[in-house]
């Protein structure tokens, strides 16, 4: 276990599944719509990590692998689910990261955008479409139009 090829190919081995980790991390994710959803991902990550590791037990160059994948599968959780939630929002508070994501914790209304976001619902109108002078196009119309003396306007 101290060669230096068996090193090489451990290191490989877990750079490639945290790749894949969070990858597949970052999808789950994105289809969590409420945070109890969330915590529902990481604890089936936790459980299918202890099962794999209790499975490949007897090839120990495959240690990286359940280990890597929980780790980015955790990561890619987290920022595929566009919030601070439990101990990442004290982490991203410490560290000033992930501003966006601590802004949209403290707004709320993370879960409707995300359900809309799931269900393909367009997203909410934020400015205001009333107004009290002429509209625009009202405006535009007028400005094109022929004028009531027989010319055009130019």
């Amino acid at each position: 276990m101290n060669d230096q090829a068996f090193i090489i190919c451990f290191i490989v081995l877990l750079i490639f599944s945290i790749y894949m980790g969070f990858t597949v991390g970052s999808w789950a994710g994105q289809r969590a719509v409420t945070t109890r959803d969330y915590w529902k991902y990481n604890i089936v990550a936790i459980v299918g990590c202890v099962v794999v590791t209790a499975l490949i037990s007897w090839v120990p160059l495959l240690y990286a692998v359940p280990l890597g994948a929980l780790g980015g599968g955790i990561a890619g959780l987290k920022m595929g689910f566009g919030e601070s939630v439990g101990p990442w929002a004290v982490h991203d508070r410490v560290f000033n990261v992930n501003r966006k994501q601590r802004e949209a914790t403290q707004r709320g209304g993370g879960e409707d955008r995300r359900r809309r976001k799931r269900e393909g619902a367009p997203a909410p109108d934020l400015m205001s479409v009333s107004d009290n002078s002429k509209s625009a196009t009202a405006t535009a119309a007028e400005d094109s139009a022929p004028s009531r003396k027989g010319g055009r306007k130019r």
